[in-house]
Protein backbone atom coordinates (compact mmCIF):
# COMPACT_ATOMS: atom_id res chain seq x y z
CA UNK A 1 0.00 0.00 0.00
CA UNK A 2 2.80 2.43 0.91
CA UNK A 3 4.68 1.47 -2.27
CA UNK A 4 1.60 2.28 -4.35
CA UNK A 5 1.27 5.71 -2.68
CA UNK A 6 4.96 6.42 -3.28
CA UNK A 7 4.56 5.45 -6.94
CA UNK A 8 1.54 7.74 -7.34
CA UNK A 9 3.41 10.55 -5.64
CA UNK A 10 6.37 10.10 -8.03
CA UNK A 11 4.06 10.16 -11.06
CA UNK A 12 2.40 13.34 -9.74
CA UNK A 13 5.76 15.05 -9.10
CA UNK A 14 7.10 14.06 -12.54
CA UNK A 15 3.92 15.37 -14.17
CA UNK A 16 4.14 18.66 -12.28
CA UNK A 17 7.79 19.11 -13.25
CA UNK A 18 7.03 18.29 -16.90
CA UNK A 19 4.06 20.66 -17.00
CA UNK A 20 6.01 23.54 -15.45
CA UNK A 21 8.93 22.96 -17.81
CA UNK A 22 6.59 22.95 -20.79
CA UNK A 23 4.89 26.13 -19.56
CA UNK A 24 8.28 27.83 -19.13
CA UNK A 25 9.43 26.84 -22.63
CA UNK A 26 6.11 27.89 -24.19
CA UNK A 27 6.14 31.33 -22.53
CA UNK A 28 9.73 31.90 -23.59
CA UNK A 29 8.66 31.58 -27.23
CA UNK A 30 10.73 28.51 -28.00
CA UNK A 31 7.71 26.52 -29.20
CA UNK A 32 6.29 29.20 -31.52
CA UNK A 33 6.75 28.75 -35.26
CA UNK A 34 8.86 31.90 -35.47
CA UNK A 35 9.57 31.49 -39.15
CA UNK A 36 5.86 31.42 -40.00
CA UNK A 37 4.92 34.26 -37.66
CA UNK A 38 7.72 36.44 -39.00
CA UNK A 39 6.17 36.37 -42.48
CA UNK A 40 2.56 37.08 -41.48
CA UNK A 41 1.55 40.26 -43.39
CA UNK A 42 -0.57 41.86 -40.66
CA UNK A 43 -0.88 45.23 -42.43
CA UNK A 44 -2.11 43.59 -45.62
CA UNK A 45 -4.72 41.40 -43.95
CA UNK A 46 -6.04 44.27 -41.81
CA UNK A 47 -6.22 46.75 -44.71
CA UNK A 48 -9.73 47.95 -45.49
CA UNK A 49 -9.13 48.74 -49.18
CA UNK A 50 -7.74 46.64 -52.03
CA UNK A 51 -5.12 49.26 -52.86
CA UNK A 52 -3.86 49.35 -49.25
CA UNK A 53 -3.60 45.55 -49.08
CA UNK A 54 -1.68 45.41 -52.35
CA UNK A 55 0.60 48.24 -51.23
CA UNK A 56 1.36 46.44 -47.95
CA UNK A 57 2.20 43.20 -49.77
CA UNK A 58 3.79 44.35 -53.01
CA UNK A 59 4.85 47.96 -52.53
CA UNK A 60 4.53 50.38 -55.45
CA UNK A 61 4.70 47.65 -58.09
CA UNK A 62 3.05 47.74 -61.50
CA UNK A 63 0.50 44.97 -62.00
CA UNK A 64 -0.38 44.04 -65.58
CA UNK A 65 -3.96 43.08 -66.45
CA UNK A 66 -3.59 39.75 -68.14
CA UNK A 67 -5.51 36.96 -69.78
CA UNK A 68 -2.73 34.46 -68.97
CA UNK A 69 -4.58 33.76 -65.70
CA UNK A 70 -7.74 31.68 -65.95
CA UNK A 71 -9.85 32.53 -62.91
CA UNK A 72 -13.20 30.96 -62.01
CA UNK A 73 -15.25 32.23 -59.09
CA UNK A 74 -18.55 30.70 -58.00
CA UNK A 75 -20.54 27.73 -59.19
CA UNK A 76 -21.94 28.46 -61.71
CA UNK A 77 -19.20 30.98 -62.59
CA UNK A 78 -19.76 34.58 -61.48
CA UNK A 79 -22.58 33.62 -59.10
CA UNK A 80 -22.71 32.50 -55.46
CA UNK A 81 -25.83 31.52 -53.58
CA UNK A 82 -24.06 31.62 -50.22
CA UNK A 83 -21.12 34.01 -49.87
CA UNK A 84 -19.81 32.08 -46.85
CA UNK A 85 -18.42 29.35 -49.11
CA UNK A 86 -17.56 30.34 -52.67
CA UNK A 87 -15.36 28.06 -54.80
CA UNK A 88 -12.45 29.55 -56.73
CA UNK A 89 -10.06 28.02 -59.22
CA UNK A 90 -6.91 29.67 -60.57
CA UNK A 91 -5.02 28.27 -63.56
CA UNK A 92 -2.08 29.67 -65.51
CA UNK A 93 0.68 28.52 -67.82
CA UNK A 94 3.12 30.97 -66.23
CA UNK A 95 6.39 29.40 -65.09
CA UNK A 96 7.99 29.87 -61.66
CA UNK A 97 4.95 31.23 -59.84
CA UNK A 98 6.20 32.71 -56.57
CA UNK A 99 3.10 34.25 -55.03
CA UNK A 100 -0.66 34.03 -55.34
CA UNK A 101 -3.10 36.60 -53.92
CA UNK A 102 -6.90 36.70 -53.87
CA UNK A 103 -8.77 39.86 -52.90
CA UNK A 104 -12.49 40.65 -52.68
CA UNK A 105 -13.13 44.35 -53.26
CA UNK A 106 -16.21 44.81 -51.03
CA UNK A 107 -15.22 42.54 -48.14
CA UNK A 108 -14.56 44.34 -44.83
CA UNK A 109 -10.93 43.19 -45.21
CA UNK A 110 -10.33 42.59 -48.93
CA UNK A 111 -7.26 40.32 -48.76
CA UNK A 112 -8.62 36.80 -48.35
CA UNK A 113 -5.56 34.82 -49.39
CA UNK A 114 -1.81 35.33 -49.74
CA UNK A 115 0.29 32.30 -50.63
CA UNK A 116 4.05 32.07 -51.10
CA UNK A 117 4.61 29.17 -53.48
CA UNK A 118 7.60 26.92 -54.05
CA UNK A 119 8.55 25.67 -57.54
CA UNK A 120 7.07 22.27 -56.64
CA UNK A 121 3.54 23.73 -56.43
CA UNK A 122 1.71 23.51 -59.74
CA UNK A 123 -1.57 25.08 -60.75
CA UNK A 124 -4.55 24.72 -60.90
CA UNK A 125 -5.21 25.96 -57.39
CA UNK A 126 -8.66 25.43 -55.89
CA UNK A 127 -10.03 26.79 -52.63
CA UNK A 128 -13.09 28.32 -50.97
CA UNK A 129 -13.41 31.98 -49.98
CA UNK A 130 -15.98 34.25 -48.32
CA UNK A 131 -17.61 37.11 -50.20
CA UNK A 132 -19.67 39.74 -48.35
CA UNK A 133 -21.74 41.08 -51.27
CA UNK A 134 -21.74 41.50 -55.06
CA UNK A 135 -18.13 42.38 -55.74
CA UNK A 136 -15.06 42.24 -57.92
CA UNK A 137 -12.77 39.34 -57.00
CA UNK A 138 -9.12 39.83 -57.96
CA UNK A 139 -6.42 37.20 -58.49
CA UNK A 140 -2.80 38.37 -58.55
CA UNK A 141 0.15 36.17 -59.48
CA UNK A 142 3.84 37.00 -59.11
CA UNK A 143 5.93 34.95 -61.55
CA UNK A 144 9.61 35.54 -62.29
CA UNK A 145 9.41 38.91 -60.54
CA UNK A 146 6.49 40.21 -62.65
CA UNK A 147 2.93 40.77 -61.44
CA UNK A 148 -0.21 39.78 -63.30
CA UNK A 149 -3.85 40.17 -62.31
CA UNK A 150 -7.30 39.29 -63.50
CA UNK A 151 -10.69 40.28 -62.13
CA UNK A 152 -14.11 38.64 -62.04
CA UNK A 153 -17.40 40.13 -60.90
CA UNK A 154 -19.45 37.83 -58.66
CA UNK A 155 -23.10 38.17 -57.69
CA UNK A 156 -23.88 36.95 -54.15
CA UNK A 157 -27.36 36.12 -52.84
CA UNK A 158 -26.46 35.72 -49.14
CA UNK A 159 -23.40 37.61 -47.84
CA UNK A 160 -20.71 35.53 -46.22
CA UNK A 161 -18.89 38.01 -43.98
CA UNK A 162 -20.17 39.04 -40.58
Amino acid sequence: MIDKLNEQRRVLIKGAISASTLALVATSGLLLPQQLLAHWPTDAFSAEAVEDALLALLGQADIADNTIIQFKVGAPPSYAINGASVPIEIQSDLENIEQLLVLVEKNPFPLVMSLELTPEVKLPFKSMIKIAEDSQVIAVIRAEGKLYKTTRFVEVDIGGCA
